[in-house]
């Protein structure tokens, strides 16, 4: 992620989410296409929590920076994300744990929150063509 330079640490985070996101869906699609598999065990990627963990929290003051070589703070680097698998509540008599109206569920939603990350990710590269390009379009 430290290869963002231009686009500095939002663009580190957004980029960082993007990836999550992305991944997640690839975990949900096997979900899907392995819900008739005996013995199949549902996965979850989590990494909110660890995502929000990387971020200061609302209201703490960020630390002054005095001088030219102090490192920028407020993104503390990637988030990779926890994989579980997931016991259903109801047990199946084929042992699977995939429940296809869930896993549809988090996949609309997960991909709502991808497009919102792009879009917020493309705004910023939009801004920064802008400024490079002198204002003018």
């Amino acid at each position: 992620m430290s290869g963002f330079g231009l686009l500095g640490q939002h663009g580190a985070f957004k980029a960082n989410l993007m990836d999550l996101r992305q991944r997640r869906q690839e975990i949900i699609g096997a979900n899907v296409a392995n819900g008739d598999t005996p013995g199949y065990k549902a996965r979850r990627l989590d990494f909110e929590d660890k995502l929000k963990e990387a971020m200061p929290l609302p209201g703490e003051l960020k630390m002054a920076k005095t001088s030219k070589g102090h490192m920028p703070t407020p993104y503390f680097g990637a988030v990779a994300g926890d994989l579980q698998e997931v016991e259903t509540p109801i047990p199946k008599g084929d042992r699977n744990s995939v429940d296809l109206e869930q896993e549809m569920s988090r996949q609309t939603a997960n991909q709502l929150l991808y497009n919102y990350a792009t879009q917020s990710f493309n705004g910023q590269v939009g801004i920064l063509k802008m400024v490079i390009d002198g204002g003018q379009r």
